[in-house]
């Protein structure tokens, strides 16, 4: 597998994890529980691909 695929499906498994994680403590009815899941997950993820992509920058502007 090209290795772009497997990062992204590691970031996808972190942040499902870190999702389920956050909710499961969580009182709320499950229709709400499930939308928490959706936004945590996004949230996370473009937190995980912003963080990668500024390593990325970092790396190759200042270590060429």
């Amino acid at each position: 597998m090209n290795a772009a695929i497997i990062a992204l499906l590691v970031v996808m498994l972190i942040s499902t994890v870190s999702s389920w994680w956050m909710i499961r403590r969580k009182e709320q009815e499950k229709p709400v529980k499930i939308m928490m899941f959706i936004g945590y997950f996004w949230l996370l993820t473009f937190l995980q691909l912003f963080l990668f992509a500024t390593l990325y920058f970092i790396g190759h502007r200042f270590f060429p």
